[in-house]
């Protein structure tokens, strides 16, 4: 009989979305509906191959999610824990993957979040409901994790550590995972030929969209790393391609300046793959999806300036290793760029420094400089050096594959409400 699975990802970046077609072809023969929206929405529809049906819809809104849930063998949700409070409600069992697990920020202890869970499962629907919109959305995330059947989380420093606490706590079902990549694309990439015209110079700026930034409004970043790749393209004529991949722009654009070709574009995931594999310089902000494919493909890129609050905490939990002391930080600019130990404060801090960098000439030339000698530096590194780099970090980000622990996954799922 075929599996329904019915999905969604947290519409922040293209982390969450990505990992969940990376692993749709891990449950061979099963229907996969998927409904979402923004940056999710868009790059599911990009990768409609990988799912039965696509519906817009927000998990939020329980008429948006109730159809595919009356359907639904299993739920899978990458980090919207929206998906996992209904689908607990409706008792429909539920995959849980994370990739930010040391990531998430709660003043509760770990016992009084197992205690709400607790409600949010057994309470009736307003109770339950009203438990749940109280706790933040970090809250919610760590929550969806005590109330999956089974949960996942992905490598990373602090990673383990947060499992023992979940455990203690009584989640037994939340297993440490190894990277949550398309594994069969980056194979492919690795064996293709590369493309007729690599860029000299490969820029992913992820989907950039999240709780707060945007492609119309906030989104000075994007302003910002535009004038000084402008700025690259006529200062180093021996870049002869750019290639700037985001999610901002979906309808491409071409400038030359001099000899030099930039690209604006969003690429098919398999395609930006197979340029990243034989790409000689790649530069991404501190992404946690973007390491872990660079790793396996044996990329080391330059870390760019953090875009939001969680760059910042990546950045912190890689500092020591080579990747973080070649990485370009706003915190080298100066103590003003020490942003608020908050994702929506810390968020909203970096967009409004990043405008003020944009609308004063001496202090954008000291970035654009700054920017530009961390580029110089990274050039310089040594086939040798690079490699021990990306090495070092691939042991920080090692674990058990998805696959095999999704392996026979039909066979081990129990009844949503037992917390082993």
């Amino acid at each position: 009989m075929t599996m329904r699975i019915f999905s969604s990802a947290q519409a922040c970046g293209f982390g969450p979305i990505s990992k969940l077609a990376a692993l749709i072809p891990l449950f061979k023969g099963a229907t996969i509906d998927f409904t979402g929206r923004d940056v999710a929405l868009d790059f599911a529809r990009r990768h409609v191959h990988r799912f039965t049906r696509i519906d817009e819809g927000d998990t939020q809104r329980y008429e948006d999610v109730a159809a595919g849930l009356a359907e639904a063998d299993v739920v899978v949700s990458v980090m919207d824990a929206e998906l996992v409070f209904w689908a607990v409600r409706a008792e429909v069992p539920v995959l849980f993957f994370d990739s930010l697990l040391s990531f998430w920020s709660t003043e509760r202890t770990i016992e009084d979040l197992a205690a709400r869970a607790q409600l949010v499962r057994w309470s009736d629907d307003e109770t339950a409901r009203f438990v749940f919109d109280m706790l933040t959305p970090h809250e919610r995330i760590l929550v969806a994790h005590l109330l999956a059947t089974r949960s996942y989380a992905q490598n990373f420093p602090g990673v383990p550590a947060r499992i023992d606490s979940l455990t203690r706590a009584g989640a037994s079902h939340l297993q440490l995972c190894g990277p949550i990549v398309d594994r069969d694309a980056l194979e492919s990439a690795l064996s293709a030929p590369p493309p007729d015209d690599p860029p000299d110079l490969l820029i992913n700026l992820g989907g950039f969209q999240n709780f707060f930034l945007d492609y119309e409004s906030h989104n000075a970043y994007l302003d910002l790393l535009r004038r000084w790749v402008t700025e690259l393209a006529t200062a180093q004529p021996e870049l002869r391609r750019i290639l700037v991949c985001c999610g901002a722009f979906r309808e491409p654009v071409t400038e030359t300046h001099g000899d030099v070709r930039i690209e604006y574009t969003m690429l098919p995931h398999k395609d930006f793959l197979r340029h990243l594999a034989h790409a000689p310089l790649y530069a991404v902000p501190p992404s946690l999806t973007s390491l872990h494919e660079a790793v396996i493909l044996r990329r080391l890129p330059l870390l760019l300036p953090e875009q939001h609050y969680g760059h910042v905490s990546n950045l912190r939990s890689l500092r020591g290793t080579a990747i973080a002391d070649h990485a370009a930080s706003l915190i080298d600019l100066g103590t003003r760029f020490e942003v608020p130990e908050d994702d929506l404060g810390g968020t909203r801090a970096l967009d409004r420094l990043t405008r003020e960098l944009l609308a004063d000439e001496a202090e954008y030339r000291s970035f654009a400089d700054y920017l530009s000698k961390r580029l110089a530096d990274y050039r310089q590194l040594t086939d040798e050096e690079r490699a021990a780099a990306v090495d070092e970090l691939g042991e920080l980000l090692d674990g058990p594959t998805p696959a095999g622990l999704l392996e026979h996954i039909g066979d081990r799922l129990v009844p949503t409400g037992r917390t082993s």
